[in-house]
């Protein structure tokens, strides 16, 4: 965080002015064009509602006009039905019924002419003989003659479309003898014909009856969709054969074309708008491009100053460590054999007590391997201080190992431990330092034990392989788990709560001597460290 300050105080950084306001124009321009593409969409909206609305309401109006059409033709239907010409035209015989059905047919022919939405007219008798037959074709009304006529010639309608058929007299399934019925039909494609009714835009219409049955259309053939620019009405017809009530249903074909003047009027002031926010968002962009420059450099430049005076108090403190690390260490390697050399004093007096001087010297002699072993580890800090110093001689790894073990039986608090050794039969020379290899020896042999609370084994094998000295420190202890593997030997790790040195220092001098230190799961539970150092020249 302190390395962040000075960009944000810097001068020409985003924490200074020409940042801010730069960032505040570019805010600035981007909410007034946002505002007028908000003002635009608004506008369009309130067009769109505004001629839907007036849509709908044009679309009421002609549903309006439907009813009062169907009832003007069933009144002038019942009005013709009335008349002697042709409620009596049954009824005329002799010389008379010429003229009666010259008058019938002359009334027909005439309701044709003012009704133009009606296709065909047929008097019928109470049996349902078609008496008289008009109808159209090519839209002139004209007499149906037919030697055996059915009522029905001259439609005009898909005979597959429901009909809009109205008969009168109503509601008698059987009407009185001497009196005819009135059969009229009518093409719904004609009524949904707007004619010459003013329009602002070309529409789509359809009538259907209540099952959605089309009657109609208008256009002829035009699709019937219901959508966002649609609309319907009801339409009553009381007394026709169709279903109610009738659905009048049309489509606005280009609302769109209302706003045009409007969104024309903004276009010019979008695109210097955008214009406008183009070249500032370029001008702003350098200027702050700018800034975080200069900001970057300035920051550079303190991090170097900082990262200087780190690595003079980094050098200090590795100074200070490696001081305290050397300290532990001698301190770590200079306890075993003091313990060992504290443990073969007391069994030396307690010789020369019992007057076993034999004993109390092999006890001493000990001691004096306990003090050699001391001054291998003083011998070895000065070695570590500069390695390529360091004594190397052929020595014999069994010897190391052998005199280790017997080290480690003769302490008591490994008492219940039983250490098996197993050295190759013939001697494995390798060139190295005899001291520095039983301190690593000793440090493993030691783990392997204090890893066993109570009674347990612990085995060091010795041989050749190829090239190799190998020797092997099996314990059945707890073992080492995968994840402290890459770890142990690192400095100051341990999973046994002590300083963490032993293994670290093993493992450099194993390192030191050209050779490898691992550790494995041995098979049946516990560890296996295995030592792999060079075999001296002359050993194979």
């Amino acid at each position: 965080m302190p390395l962040l300050k000075p960009v944000l105080k810097a001068p020409g950084g985003l924490g200074g002015g020409p940042g801010w306001l730069t960032l505040v124009a570019v805010l600035a321009v981007i909410a007034v064009n946002l505002a007028g593409l908000f003002g635009i969409r608004v506008a369009r909206q309130g067009l769109r509602d505004e001629a839907r609305s007036g849509f709908e309401q044009e679309v009421k109006a002609r549903a309006t006009r439907l009813e009062r059409r169907l009832s003007e033709i069933r009144a002038d239907l019942a009005f013709v039905g009335a008349t002697p010409a042709v409620a009596r035209l049954d009824e005329a015989t002799g010389a008379g019924a010429p003229f009666a059905r010259q008058a019938a047919e002359g009334a027909l022919l005439l309701f044709l002419r003012g009704n133009p939405e009606v296709v065909r007219i047929s008097i019928r008798t109470p049996e349902g003989r078609p008496l008289v037959h008009v109808g159209r074709r090519g839209g002139v009304p004209v007499l149906w003659v037919s030697a055996s006529p059915t009522g029905e010639e001259g439609a005009a309608v898909d005979p597959r479309r429901p009909r809009l058929v109205l008969r009168l007299p109503q509601g008698e399934p059987q009407p009185p003898k001497g009196s005819v019925t009135l059969e009229s039909e009518v093409e719904g494609a004609a009524l949904v014909d707007p004619g010459d009714a003013p329009s602002a835009e070309p529409r789509r219409c359809a009538l259907a009856d209540a099952s959605g049955a089309v009657l109609g259309r208008f256009p002829a053939g035009s699709a019937l969709e219901v959508g966002a620019a649609a609309a319907e009405a009801d339409v009553r017809a009381e007394g026709w054969s169709v279903k109610e009530p009738l659905r009048l249903r049309c489509r606005q074909e280009a609302t769109a074309a209302l706003a045009e003047p409007v969104f024309a009027r903004y276009r010019t002031t979008l695109a210097l708008n955008l214009g406008v926010m183009a070249l500032a968002l370029l001008l702003g962009g350098f200027a702050v491009q700018q800034a975080r420059r200069r900001a970057g450099l300035e920051a550079r430049a303190a991090e170097e100053a900082h990262v200087r005076e780190l690595e003079r108090q980094l050098f200090h403190s590795e100074r200070l460590s490696t001081v305290g690390r050397l300290a532990a260490g001698v301190a770590h390697e200079l306890n075993n054999p003091l313990e060992g050399m504290s443990n073969y004093l007391v069994l030396a007096k307690d010789a020369l007590s019992r007057g076993d001087g034999e004993r109390a010297a092999r006890h001493l002699s000990a001691v004096k391997q306990g003090l050699d072993r001391a001054a291998g580890v003083v011998r070895q800090v000065l070695a570590h201080a500069d390695p390529a110093k360091a004594p190397m001689s052929p020595c014999d790894l069994n010897d190391v190992l052998r005199e280790t073990v017997e080290f480690v039986r003769s302490r008591r608090e490994f008492g219940h431990v039983a250490i098996g050794l197993e050295l190759a039969a013939s001697p494995i020379v390798v060139l190295g330092s005899s001291v520095m290899l039983g301190q690593v020896a000793m440090n493993l042999l030691v783990n392997a034990c204090e890893a066993q609370a109570g009674s347990g084994e612990v085995r060091v094998v010795s041989r050749r392989e190829a090239d190799r000295a190998v020797a092997e420190f099996m314990d059945r202890g707890p073992g080492v788990a995968e994840a402290d593997r890459r770890r142990i030997f690192e400095p100051f790790f341990s999973t046994k709560h002590s300083t963490g040195l032993g293994l670290a220092i093993c493992h450099t001098i194993v390192g030191q001597h050209g050779g490898e230190l691992t550790v494995e799961p041995r098979p049946g539970g516990g560890s296996l460290f295995r030592m792999q150092l060079p075999a001296g020249e002359g050993q194979r």
